[in-house]
């Protein structure tokens, strides 16, 4: 039978109409159903290396500090050599909405799926409908004619087929996470411009030629330099020219095109200081356990997202993190004396440093790429020197040195010099979890 689903839109205090998505309701049974589809296509395609590389939305094994890791090592590679790098964040507008459902369809029957799943999928994308409830008080229902549904099991997988060969006409670098796009390229003289600029007219056709739309004033170009006059192109998408900012908010995670974290920083930290206060005026009678379990669950969260990407190496930036954690150690134990030790309270909670958690952090991902990404290890992890072999472990890597600061405290520096320090039994697990438990007891944590 037709798989007919409903699209509710709920109304939350958003910022404006174009916040609002639209999200399916469907039956256990079907959800059941998706999963079965979408873990055999996933697995043909997989096994075929149809994904763009640099895709790493909704696939196992990459995330948003993969695609972080790759990007920011890319920026700081090139800024360590004194080059400039051009980047422009592209922002397609209601990107999952818009996709066609012919043109999809038509893109799934070339990729040697079962004719009967594509034309399952067919059946699942038409007589689709939505309405909007306000309340208590519902619209009548809207045909919906185009879009993969969000809240499915199946809409992120059909995304990517979709997206899949925006990438087919670019020469330059360009990084994929579902439809959060970024385009950049090393600029050393005036023809890299043009070469990228060439990029942009070519998305712009792909959108024409896809019925996608992109969101003009939301894309900006951030150039990446320690010059103090780097040369600065007016790049432009179809008719209109691309804002020029010096820092952009990428995957959650402000950039600055000298790759200083302070923004970064600040901003987590003043998000962060917001929640502990709310928690504190609502907890304010509540035992410790529950205050910490909030602390635990609402705050750390938000100033350990992606941290082993922007781990800062200055002593004011580390003790403004630190200081969220040192105020909700007192909250959570009521103790504001001036005289009273913050590290003994932390130590009493088992709450570690948040610096050495993010050395954690940074070795499990730096495990993850070892064992699960092998392009990126190909590429980037070299075997140590013959001489230096002997020092560290059987899976040590080589050193990579830098000429400035910034690069040698970025995150890949690091991570090789404490991976190469760990024990030998300790990098043979390739399970991500154990070695997670193994090198969290290592610093006692």
């Amino acid at each position: 039978g037709n798989p007919v689903n409903h699209g509710s839109l709920t109304s939350f205090e958003q910022t404006g109409p174009d916040n609002y998505r639209p999200i399916s309701l469907t039956c256990i049974a079907l959800k059941h159903f998706e999963h079965i589809i979408l873990s055999n296509v996933m697995n043909h395609l997989t096994c075929n290396n149809f994904f763009f590389q640099n895709q790493h939305g909704f696939r196992q094994g990459y995330s948003c500090d993969t695609q972080l890791f790759k990007f920011s090592h890319d920026l700081h590679t090139n800024l360590d050599s004194l080059s400039q790098t051009d980047a422009i964040f592209i922002d397609f507008s209601k990107a999952f909405d818009r996709v066609p459902h012919l043109r999809l369809l038509a893109k799934l029957s070339r990729l040697n799926i079962d004719p009967l799943i594509v034309s399952w999928i067919r059946s699942f994308l038409s007589s689709r409908v939505q309405y909007t409830v306000v309340n208590t008080l519902e619209s009548n229902l809207t045909d919906v004619l185009s879009g993969v549904p969000q809240g499915s099991v199946l809409g992120p997988l059909l995304f990517l087929i979709f997206i899949n060969d925006l990438p087919n006409s670019i020469t330059s670098n360009i990084r994929l996470f579902a439809d959060d796009c970024v385009i950049y390229r090393q600029i050393n003289c005036s023809s890299n411009h043009l070469l990228l600029q060439k990029d942009l007219d070519n998305i712009t056709k792909w959108c024409d030629q896809s019925l996608m739309l992109l969101n003009h004033s939301k894309c900006k170009f951030v150039c990446f330099s320690r010059k103090h006059s780097p040369s600065l192109f007016k790049y432009s998408l179809g008719s209109s020219t691309i804002e020029y900012v010096q820092s952009y908010k990428y995957l959650g995670v402000h950039i600055s095109s000298r790759m200083s974290w302070t923004l970064h920083i600040d901003s987590i930290h003043a998000e962060a200081s917001r929640t502990l206060g709310y928690i504190r005026r609502c907890l304010h009678s509540a035992p410790p356990a529950l205050r910490q379990l909030a602390y635990e669950t609402f705050v750390r969260p938000k100033i350990e997202y992606a941290a082993a990407i922007w781990s800062p190496h200055q002593i004011y930036l580390t003790n403004t993190l630190e200081s969220i954690q040192n105020r909700a150690a007192q909250f959570i134990l009521s103790n504001y004396e001036r005289i009273a030790s913050v590290s003994a309270m932390k130590a009493s909670l088992c709450l570690p440093t948040l610096i050495s958690r993010r050395r954690i952090s940074r070795i499990c991902l730096f495990q993850k790429i070892f064992y699960y990404h092998p392009l990126l290890r190909q590429s980037l992890l070299l075997e140590p020197h013959r001489s230096s072999r002997r020092l560290f472990n059987p899976l040590s890597v080589r050193r990579i040195h830098g000429s400035t600061v910034t690069f040698n405290n970025s995150f890949l520096p690091l991570a090789i010099i404490e991976w190469n320090n760990l024990p030998d039994h300790v990098v043979l697990i390739s399970d991500p979890d154990l070695f997670r438990h193994t090198v969290s007891s290592i610093f006692n944590m």
